[in-house]
């Protein structure tokens, strides 16, 4: 059993459907604008990278909250929860850095590591919020 500061609790099998269905979705749509804008506006400056990559990890963020909360699930269970959510979107991502160059044609070589760059920060900050501790009440 994983020990980070609280006890990890397993996920329904319905739980883990609907936080994969959710994941995938919204893996699809931040891959799908990310190849739609990432050479004409994403990655011609810093800060609009940047920007980019907060709002997509805020929608997962928001998206995985908004599923705990649909699914009420407890706090403990968050962390198997967390990692149903990110399965699609990491093995997706593996895909689409393996076969980078067919599946987006358009974005030049060094958009390879601005995506990977782009995925390890979203799932990080999902792990992170997964993991916390919930705050205590007096």
């Amino acid at each position: 059993m994983l020990r980070l500061g609280m006890e990890v609790g397993a996920v329904s099998k319905e739980d883990s459907f609907w936080f994969a269905v959710t994941g995938s979705v919204v893996w699809i749509a931040a891959t799908l604008f990310y190849a739609a804008f990432a050479g004409g506006l994403i990655e011609q400056a810093f800060w609009f990278y940047v920007l980019n990559a907060a709002l997509v990890t805020s929608a997962i963020a928001f998206f995985f909250h908004l599923t705990t909360r649909l699914r009420r699930l407890s706090h403990r269970r968050r962390a198997m929860a967390a990692l149903a959510f990110s399965a699609p979107g990491l093995l997706g991502s593996i895909l689409v850095l393996a076969l980078f160059k067919t599946v987006m044609p358009d974005l030049p070589p060094e958009s390879l590591g601005r995506y990977g760059a782009f995925v390890v920060v979203a799932y990080g900050v999902l792990a992170v919020l997964a993991l916390e501790r919930p705050v205590r009440t007096a």
